[in-house]
């Protein structure tokens, strides 16, 4: 299994975990998890996030995920939450990390999967102005620089704007699959009716 980010143009990879995803469930540190989302914690970012997926290994798309949890032991600590679009969401807990806690998927698919990572923002429907998306691109942009450490963050392409994309399978946006706002557009004081979207990086 691969630990790496799917990010365009920028490629990081991480070695923190190391097993297959041929049998359900599939279990997985929560420290390496833990890892990264302490390093957007320290980013102090509003909207920004990483997101983690399992990714199909032939490059089919997403692995389906059933159900999750976090346990320590034989002691069921949480839920994973895993939404619409695939993505599963963790606590963030220091003590989940001490206790070296377990995450455990239900994965039905039987294709190798690999863990992927997406510097992204979840925005829930509603009207969105382009001064909250400039605010999104700048904080996906700032977590990709510390993300990419030294002197990585010096390497990192500007962005051409952000993506939009449905959170809910089968939506779309004004009769696309996604939306593209290049920074030109951003820049005016329009706002926009959405419905819940996942922003990542236009390079």
């Amino acid at each position: 299994m691969k630990f790496s980010f799917i990010i365009t143009a920028l490629a990081l990879t991480a070695t923190i975990i190391t097993t297959t995803a041929q049998a359900t469930p599939l279990s997985l540190g929560y420290s390496g998890f833990y890892k990264y989302m302490a390093k957007v914690e320290k980013a102090k970012v509003e909207y920004a996030e990483l997101g983690f997926y399992l990714s199909r290994a032939d490059g089919q798309g997403l692995c389906n995920i059933e159900t999750g949890m976090v346990r320590v032991d034989d002691t069921l600590k949480s839920e994973v939450k895993v939404l619409p679009h695939g993505q599963f969401v963790l606590p963030y807990d220091k003590q989940l990390d001490l206790d070296k806690a377990l995450v455990e998927l239900e994965v039905t698919d039987t294709a190798q999967c690999d863990i992927s990572i997406q510097i992204q923002a979840n925005l829930a429907g509603g009207e969105v102005s382009m001064a909250q998306l400039r605010q999104v691109e700048d904080e996906m942009y700032r977590l990709l620089q510390k993300m990419a450490g030294w002197p990585g963050r010096y390497f990192v392409p500007e962005l051409q704007g952000i993506k939009l994309h449905p959170a809910e399978p089968g939506q779309r946006l004004n009769g696309l699959e996604q939306q593209q706002l290049n920074k030109a557009e951003l820049a005016g004081e329009r706002s926009q009716s959405l419905p819940a979207v996942r922003v990542t990086p236009w390079f």
